[in-house]
């Protein structure tokens, strides 16, 4: 028995490095599986969009923004060393969502064993929530990655005690707070974590070296604090936050498990997230009691991971101006199911062997029907309830000698990465804000008015199902026909 586990300890060391690249590789695969004829929508657009500017534009762009700079200028890098097509923008989000998931597993490795992380290395690849923000076109999986990699780095600096690991622990939580202001969450998480331990180990806090790399995290972030507090008192951020209520929780567990929003769960699928809550919850309590103090701690470093930003949302929300909306978690998500693999891994190495076997199947069938379910639903904006239907809607028009008029601003972002070889306009009576999504239009030459001449034999006029049309078809022109996509209708016009 004894030389049998010593082979498969050895074949695990061996093989290691191969199964870490297989899981990101597969989970690369996957994204980019799932991201196959999923439109560009009007996050992404406005990514694209911004990284297409100059230099200097895009940095007085994200100054107005809502979200810091670091993600936008690599995707500049990426796009001019890569080219600006869908495969390859989406292919830098779905490389970065990859390269979490493998500094998942070394994570998992450094706080518990290499067994521990090759068994939750299902959990995290088959993950529906970090799949869909895996190919997104948008900052979450680059937060993520630095995230995860702190969180490693933070580890090995506590048992190294070495300043240099403290250093690039100090740059790291820079880095994310240039890349997602939301990324706080997670170095509130480890603040606390350390503090707590800190406290256990009797240290005087301000001598610690993880307070100096706080210290200089901050000192590093000083030349952005101008911008960040303009963007902190002139929010930019759309009008769709939630409070964190229970329903909002409810609705968050089952996006991150079957990516289904609560309100169209139903009884069954309820129930067997309810089973899998309550046998996580048993065999956690039952393992923990047996567990020795620094294992203790980095399941409570895993538990913190999760619930911190949800207290987090929850309290910034108090004050009357709900900020939380359920892709927030996207950089936060990855330890989650790591977490749902790392208590099945120590149930059954503890002996509860049955409880952990119950576990895994439910939740790795739970994963799997996730993953069907995102493939259907794609790329579905659960806020606005809408499909984006861009690339469908350029299909249906003919760009020779024609206009194209998008109803409003949000219109035109929505659907200008197809239409950059049309005459693509935009609406908008009053010349566009230089602040948030819209900053980049402030003062285009593609936005007209109703004094607006416009002389193409043809106009396409691009508006939303259920919403009054801004924009006005002249006189002149004579209605043909319209296609309908999603919530997005295109009509149709021919000059008499």
């Amino acid at each position: 028995m004894a030389k049998r586990k010593n082979i498969i300890v050895k074949v695990q060391r061996n093989t290691w490095w191969l199964w870490v690249a297989g899981a990101a590789l597969l989970s690369f695969t996957l994204a980019m599986l799932l991201a196959t004829g999923q439109s560009v929508w009007f996050d992404e657009g406005y990514s694209i969009l911004l990284a297409q500017q100059s230099w200097g534009d895009l940095f007085a762009l994200t100054a107005v923004d809502a979200h810091p700079p670091f993600y936008y200028v690599l995707l500049k890098l990426w796009g001019d060393l890569f080219g600006w097509s869908e495969l390859a923008l989406r292919g830098l989000s779905a490389l970065l969502s990859a390269a979490s998931v493998a500094a998942v597993m070394i994570l998992v490795r450094k706080l518990f064993t290499r067994r521990v992380a090759l068994a939750t290395a299902p959990f995290i690849v088959l993950a529906p929530f970090v799949l869909r923000y895996g190919y997104e076109i948008r900052m979450y999986a680059l937060a993520a990655l630095i995230a995860v990699l702190a969180t490693v780095v933070m580890i090995v600096a506590v048992r190294s005690q070495r300043r240099r690991d403290w250093a690039i622990y100090a740059v790291l939580v820079t880095l994310g707070m240039l890349t997602l202001y939301m990324t706080v969450v997670v170095w509130l998480t480890h603040a606390i974590w350390l503090l707590v331990r800190s406290i256990r180990n009797k240290e005087f806090i301000f001598k610690t070296q993880w307070f100096f790399a706080y210290v200089a995290a901050i000192l590093l972030f000083v030349p952005y604090m101008p911008v960040f507090f303009t963007q902190l008192f002139n929010s930019a951020l759309p009008g769709i936050g939630n409070e964190i209520t229970l329903t909002r929780l409810g609705d968050m567990y089952s996006m991150l498990a079957l990516y289904t929003p609560e309100w169209s769960l139903g009884g069954v699928w309820s129930l067997v997230l309810v089973a899998i809550v309550t046998l996580f919850i048993m065999i956690t309590v039952k393992v923990y009691k047996k567990l020795a103090t620094p294992q203790r701690e980095c399941v409570m470093l895993m538990v913190g991971l999760i619930v911190i930003p949800i207290v987090f949302f929850a309290a910034a929300s108090l004050p009357g101006s709900p900020i939380f909306i359920n892709r927030y978690m996207a950089h936060v998500a990855l330890f989650g199911y790591a977490l749902a693999g790392i208590v099945v891994a120590l149930g059954w190495c503890y002996g509860y062997k049955k409880l952990a076997v119950a576990l895994g199947v439910m939740v790795l069938v739970v994963l799997s029907v996730g993953v069907v379910r995102l493939a259907g639903t794609g790329n579905f904006n659960f806020e606005r309830l809408q499909k984006p239907s861009s690339a469908e809607l350029r299909a249906a028009t003919i760009c020779d000698n024609s206009t194209v008029v998008a109803d409003d601003p949000y219109t035109y972002i929505d659907n200008v990465y197809y239409f950059g070889d049309c005459d693509l306009r935009f609406f908008s009576e009053d010349p566009v804000a230089f602040r948030g999504g819209y900053a980049p239009l402030t003062g285009s030459t593609q936005r007209i008015d109703s004094q607006t001449n416009l002389e193409s034999a043809q106009l396409f006029h691009i508006r939303w199902v259920g919403d009054d049309a801004e924009f006005t078809v002249p006189d002149r022109y004579l209605f043909e026909d319209s296609v309908q996509y999603d919530k997005q209708i295109i009509d149709r016009y021919i000059r008499l």
